[in-house]
């Protein structure tokens, strides 16, 4: 008995696999984990929304940046590197600009929304840190409409925030 229904498998098994159909295609089906990861993303923040990098460290705009190109160079860039890309610059959920890059005098390449040069700055150490917000009046975080959030105030001390919020400046 159990030869032939060992011996009945084995037809069955053979008669499946020449029917000249194979089984359908398999379909890969992409997840968020194989979709490449997005390079600026919106973080909510004390400040509302704003732009952060792949590592959740805030980015920043230099008011004195021109036409889309950088004029922070050294010694500008220890303390506000600039927000580099390795490869294609992949924008996040929440983004309504233009996310594209500019080439450097070094040959890397820099985060541009819409048309602003973007930066991180050294003192922020944790996800969610905003230390540069106005600092010296020129340096400010990024809504995801790509506009400047806040404004400084006169005196360099304080800076204002996207909702009124008045915050201290790091001391240089």
């Amino acid at each position: 008995m159990a030869r032939s229904l060992a011996a009945l498998l084995v037809i069955v098994a053979a008669l499946g696999g020449g029917c000249g159909s194979s089984p359908p295609p398999k379909r890969i089906q992409h997840t968020p984990a194989d979709a490449p990861a997005a390079s600026v993303l919106v973080k909510r923040t004390k400040l509302g929304r704003i732009l952060v990098d792949a590592h959740r460290r805030t980015l920043y705009l230099f008011t004195e940046d021109r036409r889309g190109r950088s004029r922070c160079y050294d010694p500008c860039i220890r303390v506000w590197p600039p927000a580099i890309v390795s490869g294609r610059a992949i924008p996040g959920p929440g983004l309504t600009a233009k996310l594209t890059t500019m080439r450097r005098r070094d040959h890397s390449r820099q985060f541009v929304y819409n048309g602003h040069p973007l930066y991180t700055l050294v003192a922020d150490t944790r996800p969610g840190d905003v230390r540069g917000q106005g600092y010296g009046g020129i340096w400010f975080v990024v809504s995801p409409s790509g506009r400047q959030i806040g404004h400084a105030k006169p005196g360099g001390d304080y800076a204002q925030g996207a909702d009124g919020t008045t915050l201290r400046l790091p001391s240089a």
